[in-house]
C-alpha cells in the first residue's frame, strides 16, 4: 500500500532516527505521523553529548539546506568550534595520568560534538510530535498495520516503523523473545557545573571530552562537555558536563566478596565515587571536587541487543536505530550508526513506498545491513 494521509508512515519514538526520518519523509512528500511516549523534548533531559564523524555528510544529504546549516545549534561549544579547537579523543591512565592513545584531530567539516537534545530540538523543526503516546502494542494485517497506545487510541498506516529506542515496546510486542543482554559492568553518570577556572584544567587535557581506565583499579572513566558559556548570549554561566563512571560487575572487585551494585541514596553513590577516584592523578583532581552529595547523579546498567543473523521482516512493521541494534555507548558510534539506518532506509524502501520496487525486499535489505554496520 503506498503512504496516504489516511493511511501514513508510522514512526514511534521522536529521538533522532524517528526525527530524522520524518523530516527524509517530508522531502519526499510521503504522509507520516510521529508518536512519542514523553510528553515534551525535555523529559529525558539534556542526554550524551554525540560525536557526528563519517555520518556528516549523510546528514546533510538527508535535512533540508536550512535546517543542516543550523547544525551548529545544537554543537556542545560553538565557540570552541569558532576558535578551531578539535579533539584529539584522548586516552589517559587515571592512575597516572599518562596520555595512552589519541587520534589526529578534524576540521568542524568531518567531525563536530553535538547534544543529542540540541540535535533532537533542530530535527523536530516543523514536526508534529504527537506526545504521550506509549505503545501498548501492534499488529500487521496484509498491507497495513494498527499501533495501540496506552492512552486508548491507536492509528492506523501503510507501514510502522519503531524508532523508539533500546528498550523498544514495539519490539517487545512483535519479538516478546528477544532480549537485551547485559553486560557485566555497572556506571554512575553525574551531571555537574563548573566554572571557567574550575574546567580549564580538564580542557587543557582536551576542549570537548576524555576517556580513560585506572590500571589501578579496573575502572572506566568518560568526561564531556555539554553546554558552554559561549553558547549563550547570557555568558555568565557555567560549563555543563557529565562524568561517567563504569566498572566491572564480579565478584572480588574492590575487595568486596560480591559485585558492586548501583547505590540507592545520594549518600551511598557519593561514597562509592569517592572510593572509586581515590586513585586518581591529579589532573583530574577538578572533576572529583566538582563532585557533591547534590550532584546528580544516575545508576545504568549496561545492555546491548544483536538481533539474530538471519532475521528478517515480516508484516508492515519494522525496526530501526537502537530498536534493532542497541549499542553499549563504549562504542560512542549510536548517532552515527542510526543515522546511517535512516539513510538506507530512504534509498531503498522510500522508493517502494511511491510504487517502484518490492517493499519487503526492500526492508530485508536494510536490515541485513543494518546488522552488519552493528557488528562492525
Amino acid at each position: 500500500m503506498i503512504p496516504t494521509v489516511d493511511q501514513p508512515v508510522l514512526i514511534i519514538g521522536a529521538g533522532i532516527s524517528g526525527l530524522l526520518l520524518a523530516q527524509s519523509l517530508s522531502r519526499h512528500g510521503i504522509p507520516f505521523r510521529v508518536f512519542e511516549r514523553n510528553t515534551d523534548l525535555e523529559t529525558c533531559g539534556v542526554g550524551w553529548g554525540l560525536t557526528l564523524l563519517w555520518t556528516l555528510p549523510v546528514l546533510k544529504d538527508l535535512l533540508p539546506k536550512h535546517l543542516f546549516n543550523r547544525l551548529p545549534e545544537a554543537y556542545a561549544d560553538r565557540q570552541a568550534v569558532i576558535q578551531g579547537l578539535s579533539s584529539s579523543f584522548p586516552f589517559f591512565d587515571l592512575s597516572t595520568g599518562e596520555l595512552k592513545a589519541s587520534v589526529p584531530k578534524a576540521p568542524e567539516a568531518e567531525r563536530v560534538r553535538v547534544t543529542r537534545q540540541g540535535l533532537r530540538a533542530l530535527l523536530a523543526t516543523g514536526i508534529d510530535i504527537e506526545w504521550g503516546k506509549g505503545v501498548a502494542g501492534v499488529v500487521s494485517i496484509n498491507d497495513s498495520v494498527t499501533a495501540s497506545f496506552e492512552d486508548g487510541s491507536s492509528a492506523n498506516g501503510s507501514l510502522l516503523v519503531a524508532c523508539d529506542g533500546s528498550h523498544s515496546r514495539v519490539r517487545r510486542s512483535m519479538f516478546p523473545e528477544w532480549k537485551l543482554k547485559d553486560i557485566p559492568v555497572r556506571m554512575l553518570g553525574i551531571k555537574m557545573e563548573l566554572s571557567p577556572s574550575q574546567i580549564k584544567p580538564i580542557r587543557d587535557l582536551d576542549p570537548y571530552f576524555f576517556h580513560s581506565a585506572n590500571s589501578r583499579n579496573n575502572t572506566f572513566v568518560y568526561f564531556s562537555v555539554l553546554d558552554a558559556p559561549g553558547n549563550h548570549t547570557d555568558t555568565d554561566r557555567p560549563y555543563i558536563g557529565q562524568l561517567y563512571i563504569s566498572w566491572p560487575y564480579r565478584e572480588g572487585f574492590l575487595n568486596r566478596p560480591s559485585p558492586i551494585e548501583i547505590p540507592d541514596t545520594p549518600e551511598e553513590k557519593y561514597k562509592l565515587v569517592q572510593e572509586l577516584t581515590s586513585t586518581w592523578a591529579e589532573c583530574f583532581h577538578p572533576l572529583v571536587s566538582a563532585v557533591s552529595l547534590d550532584s546528580e547523579m544516575k545508576g545504568l546498567k549496561i545492555q546491548d541487543l544483536i538481533p539474530p543473523k538471519d532475521f528478517q521482516t515480516t508484516g508492515r512493521a519494522v525496526l530501526m536505530g537502537d530498536a534493532l541494534h542497541a549499542m553499549a555507548m563504549y562504542r560512542g558510534e549510536g548517532a552515527n550508526h542510526v543515522i546511517f539506518d535512516v539513510k538506507d532506509f530512504v534509498e531503498r524502501v522510500v522508493p517502494t513506498l511511491n510504487g517502484d520496487g518490492d517493499i519487503r525486499s526492500a526492508l530485508d535489505h536494510v536490515y541485513i545491513l543494518a546488522n552488519l554496520s552493528s557488528l562492525n
